[in-house]
């Protein structure tokens, strides 16, 4: 799990650096919400996204380190340091096969839309987004609750992360509202007009995280009033 953890971060890197010896100069670069090209550029700026994946394992790896090195005189935290570990491995996988995906549709989609000299994009881009996306939200929400008390995987505010109670009943209750969230994206990019899909994620993703900060509220003031 470590090494295909630590493998994936470079794989967008290495699949864009390769596909961009077969692009033109100027490629289309962005579309507004119903498909129309209304940027060009160098293709050159679609590394950005293999950039952010590779500062993304780079700070999982920073994590992991500390994690365990923080835990190595500690049985119980050794114990939580691994759970957390395995987690955010599995984050960072699950992530980076995601932007992979993601990014090849967009080269894809950059490469006709240059060869075409078209003013619109080449593929769905937008529902394939959205569906992606969807898809990311139900395996990170499926592992969300597995995550132990720690400052960088899972739902994180004062709420959730005041005692280890908190953080399992909030993280439990986000990781089903991800899944719900990610379930309903996928169905909205089927059934939605293109211009809709990602606009329809958005609020989505917030109804979500508004839900789990009243329940978070919640079970924050139920373990204080124990305390």
């Amino acid at each position: 799990m470590k090494q295909l953890a630590r493998i994936s971060a470079f794989v967008p890197l290495v699949i864009t650096l390769i596909w961009l010896q077969f692009l033109p100069d100027q490629v289309p670069l962005h579309y507004d919400f119903h498909g129309n090209i209304d940027r060009w550029g160098s293709k050159w700026e679609n590394l950005l996204i293999p950039g952010i994946v590779l500062l993304m394992g780079v700070l999982c790896f920073i994590a992991v380190k500390t994690w365990l090195r923080k835990a190595a005189a500690d049985e119980k935290q050794m114990a939580y340091a691994e759970t957390n570990v395995k987690v955010t491995q599995i984050v960072m996988i699950a992530s980076a096969l995601f932007f992979t995906i993601l990014q090849c549709v967009m080269l894809y989609a950059a490469g006709r839309g240059a060869s075409d000299k078209s003013s619109v994009e080449s593929v769905e881009l937008n529902q394939i987004l959205t569906i992606c996306t969807g898809i990311m939200f139900l395996v990170l929400g499926n592992y969300l609750p597995k995550a132990k008390l720690n400052s960088m995987v899972g739902f994180r505010c004062g709420w959730s992360m005041y005692n280890d109670m908190t953080w399992q009943k909030c993280n439990r209750f986000a990781g089903y509202a991800l899944m719900l969230a990610g379930l309903a994206a996928v169905v909205c990019a089927i059934v939605l007009p293109k211009a809709w899909t990602i606009a329809s994620m958005l609020v989505l993703l917030t109804v979500a995280l508004i839900f789990c900060l009243f329940y978070a509220a919640k079970v924050y003031r139920e373990e204080k009033a124990k305390g």
